[in-house]
């Protein structure tokens, strides 16, 4: 659309009933400062479109040349708007339109992190949000660079960050800290020493002198591989002793459960409606929590409109309001609890690698409560390296030749 369009201007038409010549009108009327457009003759009458403001100036250079100037209509935005200027609700929700869009172009609508591997995005986003960076802050209040320099030092992981924002969306990008791989010392000298009291099943030997042989029995803390090497010369040296010692040992546990305990169990439940703006928690249905203790735990939803991710959220919070009673067990009830504990132990913490070669359970029950005893027997890596930490002599100096003579 051409900007005239917009323009306020009014239509004309300028002749003479005397039938004079307009010719010279149109001269004076291009020397002076009035500002018209679209001239056009058709016939004795000249048309065209001047500023409203300057209609009546044109009128009285038309007058001063006994021409007759005519308004024809008007056109422009101010006589389309004129039959709105009393519908305030126009007005007002133009107005409120104008100010919304230039506050939401200075609002954090939408943050992007990039770059964190082992890091959670929910860690950075809290570092943000201590910063002053969340959805629907102000982007013109932050100074990003600062920003930057409190994140990196919140998270001891962080090694470097980078914001920028491109309209309302902030995009985070993380550089992690890479540490440095372990470096095992192979030159140190040290021997392998049994873990457990077990019988040697396997041996792979790469350095050192391996004492008990395939089959024989070790207790804890015995020397498997030496690091001293004995040579044929009589000559003894020092190595870093490598090797995978297998054996079979046994693990006891003991587990227990009372038939009488006393439990926090759910005794009701209540929620809480809320919604998030721009950061902000607005709690429209709040729930009626007696005292005492309760579990809470919520769940977050953005709305959206026509498919846009607003910056608005829906909250609701799930409390479990909690109650300690006096349960009692079965014996059967109590068994299986344990059961269910032995099955986490075994997964969580039984020796790494090692493979179960039986299980032994021993059950013992009383008016107290159940004790359920478990011997496993294990077949795994059964050696740890121990560092030799050798005494230092210093070489003996040579008899002077005269000390020699005089023993002599």
């Amino acid at each position: 659309m051409r900007l005239y369009r917009l323009r306020s201007r009014t239509g004309f038409c300028i002749y003479s009933e005397q039938g004079r010549d307009c010719g010279k009108f149109i001269n004076d009327l291009r020397n002076s400062p009035l500002k018209f457009f679209g001239l056009s003759v058709r016939g004795d009458r000249l048309y065209g479109y001047v500023g409203s403001r300057d209609f009546s100036a044109l009128k009285s250079l038309a007058e001063k040349h006994k021409l007759t100037c005519e308004m024809i209509d008007e056109k422009g935005a101010a006589k389309e708007l004129k039959p709105y200027k009393r519908r305030l609700g126009l007005v007002i929700g133009f107005c409120l339109s104008i100010w919304l869009v230039a506050f939401l172009s200075d609002r954090v609508m939408i943050i992007e992190v990039g770059g964190n591997e082992t890091i959670p995005t929910e860690r950075i986003l809290s570092h943000l949000e201590d910063a002053g960076v969340f959805i629907g802050s102000s982007i013109s209040s932050v100074n990003l660079r600062r920003v930057e320099r409190q994140v990196a030092a919140m998270d001891k992981d962080i090694d470097w960050v980078g914001i920028k924002h491109i309209g309302s969306r902030v995009t985070v990008e993380i550089n992690e800290i890479t540490l440095p791989p372990v470096m095992e010392r192979k030159n140190t000298p040290c021997n392998i020493v049994a873990t457990h009291d077990a019988q040697i099943t396997g041996v792979k030997l790469y350095s050192g002198m391996l004492i008990p042989m395939v089959g024989d029995g070790v207790r804890k803390g015995d020397i498997l591989v030496s690091g001293v090497v004995d040579t044929k010369y009589g000559r003894s040296f020092y190595v870093h002793s490598i090797g995978e010692i297998k054996g079979i040992y046994t693990e006891k546990m003991t587990f227990s459960e009372r038939l009488v305990t006393e439990e926090k169990v759910c005794v009701g439940e209540q929620s809480a409606k809320a919604l998030k703006i721009f950061g902000h928690k607005l709690v429209y249905s709040p729930a009626k929590l007696p005292s005492g203790d309760y579990e809470y735990s919520e769940t977050e939803e953005q709305l959206t409109f026509l498919g846009l991710s607003l910056p608005v959220y829906r909250i609701t919070g799930h409390y479990r309001i909690m109650k300690a009673q006096s349960v009692t067990l079965t014996e059967e009830q109590a068994e299986q609890n344990i059961m269910g504990r032995i099955e986490k132990y075994e997964q969580n913490f039984l020796d790494g690698g090692a493979e179960v070669i039986n299980r032994e359970i021993e059950k013992n029950s009383d008016k107290n409560g159940v004790t359920v005893t478990v011997t496993y027997t294990l077949e795994g890596e059964i050696g740890e390296e121990k560092m030799i930490f050798a005494k230092y002599e210093p070489p003996k100096e040579p008899e002077k030749e005269s000390d020699v003579k005089a023993e002599s």
